[in-house]
Parts: structure tokens; sequence; C-alpha cells
């Protein structure tokens, strides 16, 4: 009878629960007493539908980040309790099913109020982040403007006292020009008087010996003729 229950191919059964291929072997290897897959002489894999409800269940919990460790155990309970008592207290059964189905969705909820806690504290990181954009724009539009006046009217006193500069450079170039003019007349006339001494000196020292006696004689000298 076991024989006469539908059976799937892996690519029909990722096409049914959307799973990938590969994460069909993936978990076939990770949870190997809640999935034991039969297999054709070929090697073909033949999934009843006991085991779409299997992997329907580990979609579920994987779905909600349950980890390897958490989802074992909640398959391992669950194969134990239909091992244990799977005709003569189907109630109990029910009731841990249910358990486990409200903890799934428990879980779940829960991770869907994580993300939108996460979600609204991204979100008023956004907005505080934007304002304080903002405000530090504001601010620094404003150290812009005040930068701009400053350094226009530093460029004004700076063309100023370099307008006052080449002034004071122009006046002491035409006082130093003066004084170089005076110096060189100074010196002309220096020189125009050291040669007029000169030439007084020499004609003095050509004079004829017999003027020598209209020089006056010094009082004591006596004269010899």
């Amino acid at each position: 009878m076991e024989n006469s229950q539908k059976k799937y191919t892996i690519k029909e059964v990722s096409k049914k629960l959307k799973i990938p291929v590969g994460k069909l072997r993936e978990w076939e290897e990770m949870f190997p007493n809640a999935l034991y897959v039969q297999r054709t002489k070929t090697g073909a894999r033949l999934y009843t539908e006991y085991d779409l409800e299997m992997l329907k269940k580990i979609k579920i919990l994987k779905d909600n980040n349950i980890n390897e460790e958490n989802v074992n155990f909640i398959l391992n309970t669950n194969i134990a309790v239909e091992a244990d008592e799977p005709h003569e207290d189907h109630h109990d059964y029910d009731v841990i099913l249910s358990l486990q189905n409200e903890t799934i969705d428990n879980i779940q909820g829960l991770t869907e109020s994580i993300a939108g806690l996460k979600e609204e504290f991204i979100q008023e990181v956004k907005e505080e982040v934007k304002s304080e954009m903002n405000a530090g724009h504001s601010k620094t539009k404003s150290l812009i403007q005040s930068y701009s006046h400053t350094i226009v009217d530093t460029a004004e006193s700076t063309k100023e006292e370099l307008n006052r500069l080449r002034q004071d450079i122009h006046r002491e170039e035409e006082e130093k020009l003066f004084i170089q003019q005076k110096l060189e007349e100074r010196e002309v006339h220096f020189q125009e008087f050291v040669q007029a001494y000169r030439e007084t000196a020499a004609a003095k020292s050509k004079l004829p010996s017999w003027l020598n006696f209209l020089k006056p004689k010094k009082e004591g000298s006596v004269d010899y003729l």
C-alpha cells in the first residue's frame, strides 16, 4: 500500500514547494532523522506526501531563522510522538502538534515584530541624520558666507596695503635718486676743486727765479752780492 502512494521527483518537489533543488539535497543531509528519501535503482530521489509535509515544516522553521539544532529538536520530537503513540492517544499528538505550530507562529510574529522595530529604528535614524545634515548644511552655509565676507574684506585690505607699499617704495626710490644726484654733483664739484688746486700749485712752481727778490726778506737774513 505504501508503494501505491503518489511520489514526486526532486524537480517536482522543488517546483511545488518553491525550494531550490540544491537546498532539498542539503536539508536531506542536515535532517536525516526527519527526511529519509527513497531512491530508484538509478539513484533518483522519490518524495512521498510525508516527505513533503516534513519539508514544509522545515521550510517554515528555516524561514523564521530557526537554527539547525532547534529544527532537529522540533522535528525529532514530532517523530518521537508519532512513533510512541501512533493510534492510542491521537489527542495528545494533536496538542503537541498544535503547540509546535503555535510556537512557529509566535516565532514568526516575533520575527516580523523585530523586523518592524528595526525598520522603524532605521527610519528614525535616517530622519535624525537628515535633520543633522540639514542643520549642518545651514551652519556650513553661514560659515561659508562669513568666510567669503572675511576673504573679501581681507583682499580689499591687502590691496590697500599693497598700494601703500608701492607708494612708499616709489617715494624711497625717488629719495635715493635725489641723494644719488646730489652726491654726483658734489663729486663733480670736488673734482673741479682738486683740478683747480693742482693747476694753481703747478703755476706757482714755474715762476722765474728773479721774482724771488720781490719776496720780503726774513728778519736777520744777510744778503750776499
